[in-house]
């Protein structure tokens, strides 16, 4: 059976594809008639036309916002994929979804889009460093919200993030098991709350595994790396804090917040003239792309990042439905991917 598109209802009708998009979305812009037609017409040529009574049913414009920090729009790697799962789930909805990046330096009042200061939207996903004043702006609002990976530790609506502890002790039992006893997390956890419970569950996972074996291994801190809504930062002292950690305190093995933190400390390992793994054992956390393609290839903690996208869309779809009841927050499972970054020692 062949494809309905949007351009042969718009044909049909005698009307552009933009109007057919926005009377299929419910956007009031377009008079009932010309709505009435083109809905009729959609449902006659056999388009999805279930999918958008579905969302219709339950929604007054089809659409939904997500909102991201302006830096979050370059960063295809992680981000990128996270969309991908969001625009899946809502377009097999019947949603639309617009996508808006944010300056978080504004206030709400200046920053929020029309998508959800003139109700162009039936609510919201919010992305990763996304200020808690704009969480607080959309609460007022009673606007549906869900954030997704926000850096919020206990926020007022549904949040779907990744089982960040979990990945991060089975980090840790990966470097016991390697023979590593001087161990470094490497990031500063207060910048993010992913990176918080990371470096929770590495250092939880290394006193675990003390108290099980009687053994004596430790956990040190380098500081001076991390994250932010304007994206990674490295600061100038942390070149010596991995330098000092190194040959000062004999650390062996280095579990970095994220996998672009791996990266930065594998190339400044190599300034010091030391190799990974031969000299020290790097793990990272995300499993990004290019986590595969490294020299050497990385050992990381795999977020499922497409997944995360399509649950915070379902929850979003869901609470559209059921308003009331307990705000959730949603872990999804992580898997440490054993690359050749680790050496046994």
């Amino acid at each position: 059976m062949k494809k309905i598109t949007l351009q042969m209802i718009a044909d049909q009708v005698g009307v552009s594809k933009a109007l057919v998009s926005k009377a299929l979305s419910n956007d009031p812009a377009v008079n009932d008639q010309t709505r009435e037609t083109i809905w009729r017409t959609a449902g006659e040529m056999g388009y999805r036309i279930e999918k958008l009574k579905k969302a219709t049913a339950f929604s007054k414009t089809g659409n939904i916002a997500v909102l991201m920090p302006q830096a979050y729009l370059s960063d295809i790697e992680y981000w990128g994929k996270v969309i991908r799962g969001i625009d899946k789930s809502l377009s097999e909805h019947g949603y639309s979804m617009i996508l808006s990046g944010i300056d978080i330096a504004l206030a709400p009042q200046e920053s929020l889009p029309s998508s959800i200061v003139d109700g162009k939207a039936d609510g919201a996903l919010l992305m990763g460093h996304m200020p808690e004043e704009y969480v607080s702006a959309l609460s007022a609002r009673s606007f549906p919200t869900v954030l997704v990976d926000s850096s919020l530790p206990n926020p007022p609506f549904d949040h779907v993030l990744a089982n960040n502890y979990a990945g991060a002790y089975s980090a840790a039992e990966a470097l016991l098991a390697a023979g590593h006893r001087k161990l470094a997390f490497v990031g500063d956890p207060e910048t993010a709350w992913s990176f918080r419970e990371r470096a929770r569950g590495f250092e939880e996972g290394v006193a675990d595994f003390n108290a099980r074996a009687g053994e004596t291994a430790s956990v040190s801190e380098i500081r001076g790396i991390g994250v932010s809504g304007k994206g990674n930062y490295t600061s100038p002292e942390f070149a010596d804090r991995l330098k000092s950690a190194l040959r000062t305190e004999g650390v062996d093995a280095l579990f970095c917040a994220n996998d672009m933190l791996a990266l930065e400390a594998i190339r400044q390992l190599r300034e010091h003239g030391l190799d990974c793994p031969d000299d020290i054992s790097v793990i990272g956390f995300d499993d990004l792309s290019l986590s595969g393609y490294m020299q050497p290839a990385l050992t990381t903690v795999r977020v499922p990042k497409e997944r995360i996208g399509i649950r915070a869309a379902e929850l979003l779809i869901r609470r559209l439905r059921q308003p009331s009841g307990a705000a959730e927050q949603v872990l999804l499972a992580t898997t440490l991917i054993e690359r050749s970054s680790v050496k046994t020692i």
